[in-house]
């Protein structure tokens, strides 16, 4: 049974702990309020984005062909090499923000994965490139990309990605991440990120009159060179929320539990305290009833 003064000692050790983790926590639902405002602040520009491109593909001819958009649907799948890229954050103390997603890609590759010609782990975020980095299909680690999220590393990491596409060292390229539905709950999400699927756009309706200029082809090409550093941005957006809303929760659940040990600490105190007072006066009496004998 520890002493009252090994007692005294966790008390105070956890109520430190306790501190701690509520002021992680409020940090944590600062920088989610901030990141929700960016996720709400990309919205109409993706949507219009996502919009023109709906228009625009319907009325450009049958014979324009871009790699971007056809050259993954004409291979057979067990021919496919796919870049799939786990999005994970840089920083523990997130619950299971992390391990859910690194979980899933391991399942997935004994499952889905196996029916593709090749698939290669890419790691975007410390996280998932420090526990997979060792296994044999392990691949680009994109680090100078984590971190704080900006347009400009989006844009410059989709680029990047199209380049790799395009020099046809991969067929494929998903993505992996923790998708933002609130505070409390991010959804394990599997993402093609290329080639771009005209099927993820809504078409204009016919009826509607549209006039073009310069010219339908080459705005949808202009377009597709935007439209892969506005999904990636969307992503890394979703997935920096849901680190700060992981953490925030991960951190109100340790504050709760600190308060718990901290009552079950004092209670134990207490009564260790009291039995060594009444011990005590056990023995004043016990002394005085002595001497008058």
């Amino acid at each position: 049974m520890p002493s009252i003064k090994d007692l005294k000692k966790r008390i105070g050790s956890t109520k430190t702990t306790q501190q701690t983790t509520k002021a992680m926590k409020m940090v944590s639902a600062a920088k989610l309020r901030r990141a929700q405002d960016a996720i709400q602040g990309n919205k109409p520009y993706a949507q219009e984005l996502s919009n023109l491109m709906g228009m625009v593909t319907p009325l450009v001819g049958q014979g324009f062909k871009s790699d971007l958009i056809e050259r993954g649907e004409q291979l057979a799948k067990n021919d496919r090499k796919i870049l799939l890229i786990i999005v994970t954050s840089d920083r523990g103390l997130c619950g299971g923000f992390n391990s859910n997603v690194i979980r899933f890609a391991q399942r997935w590759m004994k499952g889905e994965g196996l029916e593709y010609g090749s698939v290669t782990f890419g790691f975007l975020g410390k996280k998932a490139n420090d526990i997979l980095k060792t296994r044999k299909n392990a691949g680009p680690y994109f680090e100078r990309y984590g971190g704080k999220v900006t347009f400009q590393k989006a844009r410059e990491m989709a680029g990047e990605l199209v380049q790799l596409y395009l020099n046809r060292e991969y067929d494929e390229v998903y993505f992996l991440f923790n998708e933002f539905k609130n505070a409390v709950t991010q959804k394990v999400t599997l993402e093609r990120f290329l080639p771009f699927s005209s099927n993820s756009t809504k078409s204009v309706d016919s009826s509607e009159m549209v006039i073009v200029k310069p010219d339908a082809k080459e705005i949808l090409e202009r377009l597709l060179g935007k439209i892969f550093a506005v999904k990636l941005f969307r992503i890394m957006l979703d997935s920096q929320a849901g680190e700060h809303g992981a953490r925030m929760a991960a951190m109100e659940n340790a504050t709760k539990n600190a308060g718990e040990m901290i009552r079950k600490l004092t209670l134990q105190y207490n009564k260790q305290r009291q039995a060594g007072i009444t011990k005590e006066l056990l023995e004043i009496i016990a002394g005085s009833e002595s001497q008058k004998n």
